[in-house]
């Protein structure tokens, strides 16, 4: 079975509240991602890691919109890690899952079946885009060197992979107290390989207010979702 994790829990911190229920065009801001995976045929069943506060709202909103993929809304932590634990305890052993920022609103069901052919033919897989700025290495304020930008992707999601591979990366990770940024960077310390699948800037994440009325004017261009 092929699983959807959007994960929206945490605090907004950089953006100054939580975000989650900020509203984007009549929808609250996570509803958007459940949306899109609600619309894609690859996709049986999605849960949804909020914060425990959201969960009824979500709830609501998600019966209300008649979706009917959402297996559970369930809360999270404080950090990335304990709801990306969190959702994995409540998905079963086998199958593969999409693991999703609930701040990007602007994923594509196509983008995410193109992910679940990719990890089930080749393995884990994400979507990334190339660097555009020049790139350095600091240290103390001082640049350390510059960093090839053709080699470097920034990361987005959804993320995909093997359920086993990815609860042996967190077993892993745990044991050796390592934390990452993201799922992937748990993955690669497995030896795994990573596929990039070419994303789209407009992929955003809402990060800060200024980012939310940015995916309102991408809206209203008509350019997203």
């Amino acid at each position: 079975m092929r699983f959807g994790l959007i994960l929206a829990a945490g605090r907004g911190g950089r953006f100054g509240s939580p975000k989650q229920r900020m509203m984007l065009s009549g929808h609250p801001l996570a509803l958007w991602s459940i949306l899109a995976f609600e619309q894609c045929s690859e996709v049986d069943l999605i849960v949804m890691v909020t914060d425990e506060g959201n969960v009824e709202f979500f709830e609501h909103e998600i019966k209300q919109r008649g979706i009917e993929k959402v297996e559970a809304v369930i809360p999270g932590g404080a950090k990335r890690l304990d709801s990306l634990k969190a959702g994995l305890k409540v998905l079963p052993p086998q199958g593969f899952v999409a693991v999703h920022d609930g701040a990007r609103p602007f994923v594509r069901a196509e983008e995410i079946a193109k992910g679940f052919h990719v990890v089930q033919s080749k393995g884990p897989a994400i979507y990334a885009i190339p660097a555009t700025d020049t790139l350095k290495q600091v240290k103390d304020n001082l640049v350390v060197e510059t960093i090839p930008r053709e080699c470097v992707y920034q990361a987005q999601t959804p993320q995909f992979f093997g359920l086993p591979i990815l609860r042996e990366a967190l077993a892993k990770a745990e044991a050796e107290g390592f934390i990452g940024t993201d799922e992937a960077s748990y993955v690669e310390r497995l030896g795994e390989r990573i596929h990039i699948i070419p994303g789209r800037a407009e992929n955003l994440k809402v990060t800060f207010r200024r980012d939310l009325e940015l995916a309102e004017e991408l809206l209203a261009a008509g350019t997203c979702p």
